[in-house]
């Protein structure tokens, strides 16, 4: 079956916009690569149905798109820009549109009315906070704060319940929710660690540390940790991890996480990857060597294979199927 993906761009020099491909789910195969729309700064991306959603940027002001994915190359449905910087993270929740800021350090609510954007308020997490994601788990919201060293706790009306806190210089960036138990996994770009906590309600203890890239690695200090996934059935995580440009693998066990593999991701500055619905594939998005990989996976044992398909992406930062 051949499945549409969208691919969200740094508009800095080789990308246009917005661009559209073809995934095979029976082979893996990736394939017409086409401009979406010509659009600046799509850094992000995320899609909910038909709508896909993608950060903006126009005549210097900053926000949030919908565009409808039936009509390559039309208008956005709506757009609203309150923002002075891109948004470096989408997430459909309910009604509601989250953005996090990194640059500017807060969260905007953007509310969807019939598919029209208002922009219901904007929360602070403090100057130069680096927020990177928001993640929710029985009515709480997580933004990590990469340049404050910690994770802010917000409740379902967006008020503060706390932080996590985390070492100085470690840079929290991304973290995934397990989906069967009360824990919660989080990544460092700086300190290339994975941190493992359980919860009960805005009470988190820290279980478990793990290194994803060893200290003794040649590009550990030039290295940057991204992207964080879990496979479906809740036993393997992947991390990507930048200027070293390989793939983490570790096996969820009830005696304690694993790494049990570590492979060169293909290309340079893997931003972005995700996992095919089947979990047969691992879609990997390399920025800086302008590359989209299609990597077979092994769900049963977790591990990842060879590259089975390769296309050019410019400038590539985000993806979703």
């Amino acid at each position: 079956m051949q499945q549409y993906g969208y691919i969200g761009t740094y508009t800095t020099g080789r990308s246009e916009g917005i661009y559209r491909f073809c995934f095979d789910t029976e082979t893996g195969m990736l394939s017409d690569r086409e401009l979406f729309i010509a659009v600046c700064n799509p850094k992000t991306v995320t899609r909910r149905g038909s709508i896909l959603a993608s950060a903006i940027e126009i005549d210097g002001k900053c926000g949030t798109a919908l565009w409808d994915t039936r009509h390559m190359g039309e208008d956005p449905i709506s757009v609203c820009c309150q923002e002075n910087q891109t948004p470096c993270h989408l997430r459909f929740s309910g009604s509601s549109l989250l953005a996090t800021n990194y640059h500017e350090g807060f969260f905007t609510v953007y509310r969807m009315d019939s598919h029209q954007l208002s922009c219901a308020r904007q929360i602070p997490c403090g100057e130069l906070a680096g927020c990177h994601q928001s993640i929710s788990r029985r009515g709480y919201m997580l933004v990590p704060c990469l340049e404050q060293d910690q994770v802010r706790i917000f409740d379902r009306k967006f008020s503060p319940h706390g932080v996590i806190l985390f070492p100085q210089g470690s840079g929290p960036r991304h973290g995934v929710f397990h989906p069967k138990d009360h824990t919660l996994w989080m990544v460092t770009e700086r300190s290339h660690e994975l941190y493992h906590f359980t919860f009960a309600n805005t009470r988190f203890q820290k279980i478990e540390l793990l290194s994803v890239l060893d200290w003794e690695h040649p590009q550990f200090a030039q290295s940057t940790t991204a992207a964080i996934r879990l496979s479906s059935d809740g036993r393997f995580l992947y991390v990507s991890t930048r200027g070293a440009d390989v793939m983490s693998v570790f096996a969820l066990e009830d005696t304690g996480a694993k790494r049990i593999q570590q492979i060169p991701c293909g290309g340079k500055h893997p931003r972005d990857f995700i996992l095919s619905e089947d979990g047969r594939f691992m879609l990997v998005l390399c920025r800086d060597s302008d590359d989209l990989f299609s990597i077979a996976r092994d769900a049963e044992t977790g591990l990842l294979g060879e590259t089975v398909s390769h296309i050019t992406i410019p400038e590539g930062s985000s993806i979703c199927l």
